[in-house]
C-alpha cells in the first residue's frame, strides 16, 4: 500500500495517493479524506466504532431536569478539547489565508478591518465544526491537508486571478448520520448567520466601515457557497445526502447573500 519512493500512502478503497493518509483507529487500514469515516469506508468494526461513540457522547437518556439544565448544557458546549497537532496545523492554515487576503490588494496596503473578516470568515466556520461536533460527544479536530495547503498557497500569489480557501478540515468521528449531517452544515450556517448581520450592518451604517460590512456580507456568502458544492470533501456533499432539502435551503441562501452583498 506504501510508495516509498514517494512517501505516499493509496486509499484502501478508492485507491487514490494520499500524502497524509487517514488511518483508520479500528481496521488499522489508510484511506484518503473522502473515505475516512468509519461509516462511509464500511469498516468491519464499525459496530465497536458506533459503541464507541455512544459511549463517548452525551448521553440524552438522562433526566429531563439534567437535560433542561442551562449549567449542563452550557458546560458541554463550552468543554472544548484540542492538542498542539490541532493548534500548528490551524496556525499554519490561518497564516496563508491572511496571505491570501493580502494578496487580494498585491500586499501593497494593509487594512485590519478586512483581514478580521476575511479570516474571522475561515476560523469561525472551522471552529463551529468543532464546537457542533465535541458537543456530541464527537472526537473532532482541524487537520491541514497538503493538497489543500498547496492550492491556498498558489492562491495567496497576487498575480492569481482566482482565489481558492481550502488548507484543510476539520475531522470528526460520528456514527449518526444525522448528527455528521448537522456537524458539516454548522460551518456555512455561521458564515450565513455573519453575512447577512455584515449586510444589515451596511445598511444601517452611515460610518466609514459600511463598505467593509458589504464587503463582507458577499465574502462570506462565496464561502458559504463554495462550502456548500456537492463534490468531495466538501460541507455540500455530506449535507447534501444527509438532507437534500436542508441543503437547497443552504445553498439558495448563501447565492442571495453573495449576489446582495456583491451589489
Amino acid at each position: 500500500m506504501d510508495d516509498q519512493e514517494n512517501n505516499t500512502t493509496k486509499c484502501s478503497l478508492c485507491n487514490k495517493v494520499e500524502r497524509l493518509p487517514f488511518k483508520c483507529n479500528y481496521c488499522k487500514e489508510y484511506f484518503c479524506s473522502d473515505h475516512r469515516n468509519p461509516i462511509v469506508h464500511s469498516c468491519p468494526f464499525l459496530s465497536t466504532y458506533n459503541k464507541k461513540s455512544q459511549d463517548t457522547g452525551f448521553s440524552h437518556n438522562r433526566s429531563s431536569s439534567y437535560s433542561t439544565s442551562w449549567i449542563n448544557v452550557m458546560q458541554r458546549m463550552f468543554r472544548l478539547k484540542s492538542s498542539r497537532t490541532e493548534l500548528l496545523h490551524l496556525t499554519i492554515a490561518t497564516v496563508l489565508v491572511t496571505c491570501v487576503g493580502l494578496s487580494l490588494n498585491q500586499y501593497r496596503t494593509f487594512s485590519w478591518q478586512f483581514l478580521t473578516i476575511f479570516i474571522s470568515a475561515f476560523l469561525v466556520h472551522e471552529l463551529a465544526h468543532k464546537f457542533l461536533a465535541q458537543y456530541y460527544g464527537s472526537w473532532a479536530e482541524f487537520r491541514a491537508e497538503m493538497y489543500g495547503l498547496i492550492i491556498t498557497a498558489i492562491s495567496a500569489l497576487p498575480i492569481m486571478p482566482f482565489k481558492f480557501i481550502a488548507p484543510g478540515a476539520v475531522m470528526v468521528h460520528l456514527g449518526d448520520r444525522q448528527k455528521f449531517g448537522r456537524v458539516a452544515l454548522i460551518g456555512p450556517a455561521t458564515n450565513l448567520i455573519m453575512g447577512f448581520s455584515f449586510l444589515l450592518l451596511s445598511h444601517i451604517s452611515s460610518d466609514s466601515n459600511t463598505h467593509y460590512f458589504a464587503i463582507g456580507a458577499s465574502f462570506n456568502g462565496w464561502i458559504a457557497m463554495f462550502n456548500l458544492i456537492p463534490m468531495g470533501v466538501l460541507d455540500g456533499q455530506k449535507i447534501f445526502d444527509w438532507n437534500k432539502i436542508v441543503w437547497g435551503i443552504s445553498m439558495t441562501a448563501a447565492m442571495i447573500l453573495f449576489v446582495i452583498g456583491y451589489l
